[in-house]
C-alpha cells in the first residue's frame, strides 16, 4: 500500500466519523426540546342558575299554612294567623285557589302559575291580614280591601279577628191577649105590675076566673070579705 492510498482511506474514515459525530449532534437538541415542552390548557367554567321546578299543593292547614307535593309544610310570609272570624273562608279560597294547583315555592312565598303572589291575591280579596312588617305589596292590597270592605272587612267580622256579639234589646212583654167578651145575661124583665081590678061583687069576680081573693091581691076589698078572714068571694 502506497502512502498516497494510506491518506485517502484515513480521510475516508475521518470524514465518516465527523459525520456520524455531526449527526449524533443534530438530534440531541431535538429530543431535549420534546422533552422539556410544555402544554397550556385553558379551562372554562360555566355558571347555570336552575330555577326551582314547580310543585302541587296538597292540602291546607290554615289560611297561611300549606302542604306542598315534596312534603313541605311551608308558613307562607307576610300573612297573620288567621281569626276566629274568618279563618274558615280563609281555607275555602286557599283550598279553592292552591290545592292541585302548581306552585313555585320560594323563600316562604306561594307564585301562582300566572305569576300572582298567593298572599297578594289573598289579602286583597278580604281572606287574608297582613303581618306587621309585610312586603309594601301586601299591605297596598290590604288597604285596598279594607276601603271597599272586602270578606272579613265587611259586615261579616267588621275587621275583627272574634265577630261582635250582636247587642241583644231586652224582650219586650207581650200585651195580654184581649180577653172574649161574655154577654152578660140580661136581667127577667119585672113582671107587670098587676092592672087595678075592681069587682062590683063576687059574682062579676067569679065570672073574670079571679076569685076566690086574698087580702093585698088586686080585686081584692074589704066589701068583698064578709066574715074578714082576708078572703074574699071564697064561696
Amino acid at each position: 500500500m502506497t502512502v498516497s492510498k494510506q491518506l485517502s482511506t484515513g480521510a475516508a474514515i475521518a470524514a465518516g466519523f465527523v459525520l456520524v459525530v455531526s449527526a449524533c449532534g443534530t438530534q440531541a437538541p431535538t429530543k431535549l426540546a420534546a422533552d422539556v415542552s410544555t402544554t397550556s390548557t385553558t379551562t372554562t367554567t360555566t355558571t347555570t342558575t336552575t330555577t326551582p321546578p314547580p310543585v302541587t299543593v296538597e292540602s291546607i292547614v290554615d289560611g297561611r299554612t300549606v302542604l306542598l307535593s315534596n312534603g313541605t309544610e311551608l308558613v307562607i310570609a307576610g300573612l297573620a294567623q288567621p281569626g276566629e272570624c274568618w279563618a274558615a273562608s280563609a281555607v275555602e279560597f286557599a283550598t279553592k285557589t292552591l290545592v292541585g294547583k302548581p306552585v313555585q315555592a320560594a323563600a316562604s312565598s306561594l307564585v301562582l302559575a300566572d305569576g300572582k303572589d298567593f298572599a297578594v291575591l289573598a289579602v286583597s280579596q278580604g281572606v287574608a291580614r297582613a303581618v306587621a312588617g309585610a312586603d309594601a305589596a301586601i299591605q297596598v292590597a290590604e288597604s285596598a280591601a279594607k276601603q271597599a270592605s272586602l270578606g272579613f272587612w265587611g259586615p261579616s267580622c267588621s275587621g275583627l279577628d272574634v265577630k261582635p256579639v250582636p247587642v241583644v234589646a231586652p224582650p219586650v212583654a207581650p200585651k195580654p191577649a184581649p180577653q172574649p167578651v161574655v154577654p152578660q145575661p140580661q136581667p127577667a124583665p119585672a113582671p107587670p105590675a098587676p092592672a087595678p081590678a075592681y069587682f062590683a061583687n063576687c059574682t062579676a069576680a067569679k065570672a073574670a076566673g079571679a076569685a076566690p081573693l086574698y087580702r093585698g091581691q088586686a080585686g081584692y076589698r074589704p066589701a068583698l070579705d064578709r066574715d074578714g078572714d082576708g078572703v074574699a068571694c071564697e064561696k
